[in-house]
């Protein structure tokens, strides 16, 4: 048999530079920016809805046929929840994972503002609007958890910078937006 000659003067092929599927998720993972921008949401989400609900409460009494008494709940009720559930919401974080928390929070969050747009009654909206608050209260401590762990010390204080910036914002804008909402959705 004869054998084929191999040309050794020839390069090499290159090796497959194109990411893996996995590198390209890690490398998503691991960049503070990006994390930044999912826990704004977060912290955006919880922010706004404290004080969207303000404005709306007069349609909502005027839809649900409640009294001042039960709006005065439907805000409070969720103020209460949020406020009393963010420090176990940051041990959970702690204790068992900032990011699998903070996903927890968010899931809860979304389901009871589905359940409170489809809710037909007051007590309702009151009962989602705490449940709504607890969930807010296990998101929004970690989000700061999840800043200090993915942030270099150096960049740390910016990134704080920032989030307090979104806060601020959407606590800003959560009347305009209710008064939107009010507006232009039934």
């Amino acid at each position: 048999m004869a054998s084929t000659p191999v040309d050794h003067s020839a390069p090499a092929p290159a090796p497959d530079t194109a990411a893996s599927p996995q590198s390209t998720i890690e490398r998503l993972r691991a960049n503070p920016w990006l994390a930044l921008i999912a826990v704004s949401f977060g912290l955006l989400m919880v922010q706004l809805d404290g004080s969207v609900v303000a404005i709306a409460n007069p349609a909502i009494g005027k839809d649900l046929g409640a009294s001042t008494a039960e709006l005065q709940w439907v805000t409070n009720s969720y103020l209460i929840a949020l406020a009393a559930s963010m420090i176990l919401g940051g041990k959970l974080g702690d204790r068992f994972g900032r990011r699998f928390h903070y996903l927890v929070g968010v899931g809860g969050f979304v389901v009871t503002s589905v359940a409170i747009g489809l809710v037909g009654s007051i007590e309702g909206v009151i009962v989602f609007r705490a449940l709504q608050g607890v969930a807010g209260g296990i998101l929004m401590p970690n989000t700061l958890g999840i800043l200090r762990a993915v942030f270099p010390p150096k960049r740390f204080a910016l990134a704080v910078g920032i989030w307090g910036m979104v806060s601020a914002v959407s606590t800003s804008l959560g009347p305009i937006v209710g008064g939107l909402l009010v507006e232009r959705v039934d």
